[in-house]
């Protein structure tokens, strides 16, 4: 079952940065935040202006004026926020440097959520669309356990060891234990590098949360190249 990890607010409102959208997609996410304004204050940020220091900045990664490959440069650490929530788009940020990917389908409490995460050091990829998707067994694509999967899937959205043993009531050293034969199995040897296995296998998590559940993603494995 389910159980979220509580949200602490900060001593201050995150400042994030939205990174050249236009006035329109500004103007409902602070409409949406503005119930949360306690936890996230949203600023605009132009090339042709100075730019706060941002806690966090929000970019979206298909911006038909971004170059392919080219290197994001933006205060604050990188959020990628944008409608494709695919393994291979996903992935793709991920390897240009963000800190974590939002789904713009998320509904606000969970946005926020997702940013206070970020914020505190996590790695979080929340690629939600909303649409449900059938559990699959781990075994039959990859080279790992259901447990194995399941815990290295929460890894990918961000949970710590201590997130992953309430939402499984396995034992502390049982999820140390998963998550090391996990990570011996796909050869690597970081949580960073654990992520982004996940996105580019499709082991993502469409969290439930809400509806008490939560079920992974099931995508084709895709092969993606990161990027300079």
């Amino acid at each position: 079952m389910h159980r979220p990890s509580p949200t602490v607010l900060p001593t201050r409102a995150l400042l994030v940065g939205v990174r050249e959208e236009s006035e329109l997609v500004l103007h409902g996410l602070r409409s949406m935040l503005a119930p949360h304004a306690a936890a996230v204050t949203l600023v605009g940020l132009r090339a042709d202006q100075p730019a706060p220091p941002c806690d966090l900045t929000l970019f979206e990664p298909a911006a038909p004026h971004r170059a392919p490959g080219q290197p994001l440069r933006v205060p604050g650490r990188m959020v990628a926020y944008s409608y494709d929530c695919s393994p291979s788009a996903v992935s793709t940020a991920m390897s240009r440097g963000a800190a974590g990917f939002v789904s713009k389908w998320l509904p606000a409490h969970r946005m926020v959520r997702d940013l206070l995460q970020i914020a505190d050091g996590r790695v979080v990829i929340d690629a939600w669309t909303g649409r449900k998707a059938a559990q699959k067994a781990g075994e039959e694509r990859w080279p790992l356990t259901q447990r194995e999967t399941e815990v290295l899937a929460f890894i990918a959205a961000g949970r710590s060891n201590q997130d992953i043993v309430d939402e499984t009531l396995l034992s502390i050293n049982s999820v140390k234990s998963y998550i090391r034969s996990a990570y011996s199995k796909i050869g690597v040897t970081s949580r960073s590098q654990a992520v982004l296995w996940a996105v580019r296998h499709g082991l993502l998590l469409s969290s439930e949360a809400d509806q008490g559940g939560l079920r992974l993603v099931d995508a084709p494995m895709e092969a993606v190249r990161p990027t300079a």
